[in-house]
This record gives structure tokens, sequence and C-alpha cells, in this order.
């Protein structure tokens, strides 16, 4: 069973961007949440903050999981490829 992933430079450049906005809007939206009082522009950008964090999380497992179906190739598959 070979366990080769083929990541292209394209992928993980969107990926760890993906991630870097994810983790950046998730510690923007903690630090909101932290906060007693806040006004109706920090509501804003903490909702926003929080859209972005929930969207991520979703590219993210979106990403990962397409990467996933090559798991699941039999060898049969492989050898017809070579």
């Amino acid at each position: 069973m070979k366990n080769n992933f083929n990541f292209t430079p394209a992928f993980q450049q969107v990926f760890f961007t993906v991630v870097c906005f994810t983790l950046l809007s998730g510690g923007a939206s903690f630090w909101l949440a932290a906060k007693d009082n806040l006004s109706p522009q920090q509501i804003r950008v903490f909702e926003n903050c929080n859209t972005t964090w929930n969207m991520g999380i979703g590219a993210i497992f979106g990403l990962l999981g397409s990467k996933a179906t090559d798991l699941f190739q039999s060898d049969d598959q492989d050898e017809e490829k070579e």
C-alpha cells in the first residue's frame, strides 16, 4: 500500500491561507467575546469574525476531504495508472 500524498504548491498555498484566516478570525472572535460591553460596531465585527471562522472550518474540512479520496483508491487502480 502506497502512502504517497501529492500536494501541489497551489493546494498548499490555498490550504495555509485558509488556515491562517480561520485562526485569525477565530482569535479575534474569541478576544471580542471576552469583552464585557461591545459597541454596535464591535458587535458587527464579532459577527463577521464568527461567520468567517465557521466558513474557514468548513473550507478546511472540504479541502482535506478532497485529498482524502486518494486514500480510498485500491491498489488495482494505482497499477492501471502506471
